[in-house]
C-alpha cells in the first residue's frame, strides 16, 4: 500500500490495514471484491473467504460485475463451514451512467439504463452505492450531474476505493458523500485474495450488517490504496477468460 491518505473527523485513512485488522473486535467489512465470476478475476470462492478470515474481517461483500453466482456459492460455503464471517450477496451491475454497488440481492440484476436498475434494486429491499464515482477510467457514476430524482434513490457513495489510480478520487467522493448527506462505505476492489481487506469500512454498535445498519450505523474508513500491480491481475484474468472461458454457472457478459 502507499502512504497516509488524510484524515477528518467522520472518516480517517490509515495505512496497514491488514496489521490493525487482526485481534481487532470492531466490526470491519470489506465491501467491493470479485470473484471468478467476474470478466477480470480468477479468484475462487473459497479462496476470497479464506483470505477474509485471515484478516479477521467481520464481513464482506462479494460484487461480480453483473452477477451473483460467485457471491451465493461464497454465501453457501461460509455457512456450511460455519465459518465467522458474514458473506453479503452484491453485485456491481452496469448501468448507462456508471457501475452501480449493490448490496443484500435476492436476484441478479441484469445491465440496464441506471433509471431501470434503480427500481429493481428497491423492489428486492437492498441497497445501492455508487462505485468509485470519480474514477471514470473505470466507468464511475458522475454522481454530480445525476438528476435530483436518480441522486434520491442512490443510497450511499463509495468513498474509497484501493484500487484507484488517482487518490484524489477518493476524496472528491467523500467531499460529495458529505455534500449530499449520504452515507459513505469503502472497499479494496479485490480481483485477488490478497487485496482483500486493504481498504474497509469499520462499523460501531453492530454485530451484523443489513440493509437497515449499513446506513445508519456510526463508522469510519481504515486502509489505504493498493500498489499499481494488482492491475495486472484483471489484466491476465481478461485474457485467461477469452481462452478458457467463465464458470459454467455464470450469466454474466463474455468477454
Amino acid at each position: 500500500m502507499r502512504g497516509k491518505q488524510g484524515a477528518d473527523s467522520s472518516a480517517d485513512f490509515h495505512v496497514g490495514a491488514a496489521a490493525r485488522i487482526r485481534g481487532h473486535s470492531a466490526f470491519r467489512a470489506d465491501l467491493h471484491m470479485h470473484t471468478c465470476y467476474s470478466l477480470d478475476s480468477l479468484s475462487k470462492p473459497k479462496d476470497i473467504l479464506a483470505a477474509a478470515v485471515k484478516k479477521s474481517l467481520s464481513a464482506i461483500a462479494i460484487t461480480d460485475h453483473d452477477e451473483i453466482a460467485g457471491a451465493l456459492e461464497a454465501k453457501e460455503l461460509a455457512e456450511k463451514k460455519k465459518l465467522p464471517l458474514q458473506v453479503i450477496v452484491g453485485e456491481e451491475v452496469s448501468t448507462d451512467e456508471g457501475d452501480l454497488l449493490v448490496y443484500f440481492l435476492k436476484k441478479r440484476i441484469a445491465p440496464a439504463p441506471l433509471a431501470e436498475v434503480l427500481p429493481q434494486v428497491k423492489k428486492q429491499g437492498a441497497v445501492c452505492s455508487a462505485a468509485h464515482p470519480y474514477d471514470f477510467i473505470r466507468h464511475g457514476i458522475k454522481v454530480e450531474s445525476l438528476p435530483p430524482s436518480l441522486l434520491a434513490q442512490i443510497d450511499c457513495i463509495e468513498a474509497f476505493n484501493a484500487r484507484v489510480t488517482v487518490p484524489s478520487h477518493n476524496a472528491h467522493a467523500l467531499a460529495f458523500a458529505k455534500q449530499s448527506g449520504k452515507p459513505f462505505l469503502a472497499g479494496s476492489d479485490a480481483h485477488h485474495p490478497s487485496e482483500i481487506g486493504t481498504a474497509y469500512v469499520e462499523f460501531e454498535g453492530i454485530s451484523k450488517l443489513d440493509a437497515k445498519n449499513i446506513l445508519s450505523a456510526p463508522r469510519k474508513i481504515l486502509g489505504g490504496l493498493s500498489l499499481p500491480y494488482v492491475h495486472g491481475y484483471s489484466r491476465y484474468a481478461v485474457l485467461h477468460k477469452r481462452i478458457f472461458g467463465f464458470p459454467k454457472n455464470s450469466s454474466a457478459p463474455k468477454a
